[in-house]
C-alpha cells in the first residue's frame, strides 16, 4: 500500500462504511418486512448513535407530505416560526412511514430550515408538543409498523433547547403512562404544561383515558390533577369520558375540552359483528384550574356537528380555539352505500364562555361572507350516492364488501380510520356550482383548502397556517403537503401558499376510476347533471 498501488487507508474506510450501510439498510428491510418493531427501532437507534453534529439546511424544500405531527409555534417574536416535528404517511405502496424529522418554518418568509440533531426522540405520531421559554417539549405519541399491525406508544418526555438544536430525554419516574392521541397545552399561569386524555392501543389491548396531569417545568415532575392510577388524582368521577383527539385550549383558571373519539370493539353480532365501532363525541366540558374539578357545559353558539380527524389551534389574541376540518360517514340506503364526507370549514370556540361560531370566509374584496354550508351533509351524500353530482370532498364506500375484508380500524391520534374498501364513482369538481336547496347560484366561492383529516394546524399572529392531512381516494388513504394560511381577520380568508407536490397531486387528481368512455363524454355527462339538477331545484323553489 505504501507506493500507491494499494487503497488508502480513508478509502478502506469508506469501503467499510458503505459496507456497513448496506447490511444495515437490509436489516432494516427484513425487520420491515416482518413489521418487528423492536428491530426498526433499535437499528434507528443506531443510525442516530452515529450522528455527532447538528446539522441545518437552510432554505430546504417543504417537508413530505404527512399527518398526525406536531406544529407547535414558538414563543419568539422574530423570526416568526412554527416547528413540525414527526408525523406519519401511507405511501404509495401502502406502507406506514413514520417519521423522526424536525423542520423550523419561518411564515414571514415562507422558508424551512431542516434542523438534524444527535440524541433525537425515535420517529413517532399523534405526539404533542409545546413551545415554553426557549425550549419545545414533546411528549408522548406511537410508531407504526409499516404494515400496520403492530404499535409502539412512548411515555417518554424530550426537551429541544431552539437556540443550540440539542435534545434531551427528561422522562420522570412518575408520570402518564404510554399513549397517542393525548393533548397537551400550557398552563395559563405559564409555569406548568397540562395533558389530558389519549388512548393505548397495540391491536391486542386497546385502553382510552381522560387523566389530567400537570408538568411541573421547574421540579420537572408530574403530578396527576385528575383520574388515572396514581395518588393524588381527583376522586370525583364528574368528568369527560375517556377519549382521544380532544380539543383542548386553556385560559384564565379554565381548561376546556371538546369533542373526541373513542372506539369500542365490535359486538360479534350480524355480518360484521368484528368490526370495531367508533364514538365521535361532540360534549363540551371545563375544568377549573384552582380545584381541579369538571363541569359539563351546555353547548352554545353554532358549534361543529360530531366528526373524526379535526383539528384545531388556539388563537390567543381573540382568546378563541379555532377548529377545521374532520371527516364523518354518511349510511345510504339502509346502509347499503358509505359516503364518507370530508370537512374544509371552520369554527371558533370563544374561551371566555365556550360559545361557537362558525369561521364566514370572504373572498374578494366587497364581497359577501360565506358561511360553512350546512345543507351539505347527508343531502348532498344522498345525491353523490345517485350519481347526481360529483364532489372532491365525498367519498364513496361500499357496504357489502365490509364482511370480505379484516378491518384494522386502528385509531390512531387524531382521527385516522381505516375500515372499509373505498371505491370512487369518478370525476371531481372543486366544489359545487350551485347553493344546495335554494336553486339559485351560490356567490362566487372563496378559495379554501380541500376537506381532509389530521391537517397539521398552527396559529402565529392571526393567521392560522396549516400543512397536510390526509385524505381517502379510491381504497387508499392519500397523505398532502399543500401549505395554506387563514387569515383570522375581521374578513376571514384562505390564502395557499404551497401547492401540491407532483407526487401528490397525481395521487390526489388521478382518483377518478377508469372508464370506458372517453373524458369528453365525462365532462358532458357531468354539465347534463348540473343543469338537470339547477333545473329541477328551481322548479321546486317556485312550488
Amino acid at each position: 500500500g505504501k507506493d500507491g498501488s494499494g487503497p488508502s487507508g480513508d478509502a478502506k474506510t469508506s469501503a467499510k462504511t458503505d459496507k456497513n450501510a448496506a447490511k444495515l439498510e437490509r436489516r432494516m428491510a427484513k425487520a420491515a418486512a416482518d413489521d418487528d418493531i423492536d428491530a426498526l427501532l433499535a437499528n434507528i437507534r443506531l443510525m442516530d448513535s452515529k450522528l455527532k453534529e447538528v446539522e441545518v439546511h437552510e432554505d430546504c424544500p417543504k417537508p413530505g407530505p404527512r399527518c398526525n405531527c406536531s406544529f407547535t409555534p414558538t414563543l419568539a417574536q422574530k423570526p416568526a416560526e412554527v416547528i413540525m416535528f414527526g408525523g406519519e404517511c401511507v405511501d404509495a405502496t401502502g406502507k406506514t412511514q413514520t417519521f423522526g424529522d424536525l423542520f423550523r418554518y419561518d411564515v414571514d418568509r415562507n422558508k424551512w430550515t431542516k434542523v438534524v440533531s444527535p440524541n433525537s426522540p425515535p420517529p413517532r405520531s399523534a405526539h404533542q408538543a409545546v413551545a415554553h421559554g426557549g425550549y419545545l417539549y414533546v411528549f408522548g405519541g406511537e410508531f407504526t409498523s409499516p404494515n400496520q399491525e403492530k404499535f409502539h406508544h412512548y411515555r417518554d418526555l424530550w426537551r429541544l433547547d431552539l437556540e443550540e438544536h440539542a435534545w434531551e430525554n427528561i422522562t420522570p419516574k412518575v408520570g402518564p403512562s404510554a399513549r397517542s392521541g393525548h393533548r397537551m397545552v400550557t398552563h395559563p399561569k405559564g409555569k406548568s404544561l397540562l395533558l389530558f386524555g389519549g388512548f393505548y392501543d397495540t391491536g391486542d389491548d386497546i385502553r382510552y383515558y381522560n387523566d389530567v396531569w400537570e408538568l411541573n417545568l421547574e421540579a420537572m415532575t408530574w403530578k396527576c390533577r385528575f383520574g388515572g392510577d396514581v395518588a393524588g388524582g381527583a376522586s370525583s368521577l364528574e368528568g369527560p369520558s375517556p377519549r382521544s383527539a380532544s380539543h383542548v385550549s386553556a385560559s384564565n383558571d379554565s381548561l376546556w375540552v371538546y369533542g373526541g373519539y373513542r372506539k369500542f370493539a365490535g359486538d360479534g353480532e350480524g355480518d360484521d359483528g368484528d368490526v370495531e365501532k367508533g364514538a365521535t363525541h361532540g360534549d363540551l366540558w371545563r375544568m377549573d384550574l384552582r380545584s381541579w374539578r369538571w363541569e359539563k357545559q351546555k353547548k352554545a353558539g353554532m358549534a361543529p356537528g360530531p366528526r373524526a380527524g379535526a383539528t384545531s389551534a388556539t388563537h390567543g389574541a381573540k382568546k378563541r380555539h379555532v377548529l377545521f376540518g374532520g371527516v364523518v360517514d354518511h349510511e345510504i340506503r339502509k346502509g347499503e352505500v358509505i359516503i364518507s364526507e370530508f370537512f374544509n370549514d371552520a369554527y371558533s370556540m370563544s374561551l371566555d364562555n365556550g360559545r361557537w361560531y362558525p369561521v364566514c370566509l370572504y373572498a374578494d374584496k366587497g364581497s359577501k361572507p360565506e358561511a360553512p354550508r350546512e345543507a351539505t351533509g347527508r343531502e348532498e351524500a344522498e345525491r353523490v350516492a345517485r350519481g347526481e353530482v360529483v364532489n372532491e370532498n365525498f367519498n364513496v364506500r361500499d357496504a357489502t364488501v365490509r364482511a370480505a375484508i379484516k378491518i384494522q380500524a386502528h385509531y390512531r391520534g387524531y382521527a385516522v380510520r381505516k375500515a372499509y374498501k373505498l371505491y370512487r364513482i369518478g370525476g371531481q369538481v372543486s366544489e359545487l356550482l350551485y347553493s344546495p336547496g335554494s336553486g339559485e347560484a351560490a356567490p362566487k366561492t372563496a378559495p379554501r383548502p380541500r376537506g381532509r383529516m389530521n391537517a397539521a394546524l398552527a396559529v402565529r399572529g392571526n393567521a392560522m397556517y396549516l400543512f397536510g392531512g390526509a385524505v381517502e381516494i379510491g381504497d387508499v388513504e392519500v397523505s398532502l403537503d399543500d401549505v395554506w394560511a387563514l387569515e383570522l381577520s375581521a374578513r376571514p380568508k384562505w390564502r395557499k401558499i404551497a401547492e401540491y407536490s407532483p407526487e401528490v397531486a397525481e395521487r390526489v387528481h388521478g382518483e377518478a376510476v377508469e372508464s370506458s368512455d372517453d373524458d369528453d363524454d365525462e365532462e358532458e355527462k357531468e354539465r347534463a347533471h348540473e343543469m338537470e339538477f339547477r333545473a329541477r331545484k328551481t322548479v321546486e323553489g317556485k312550488e
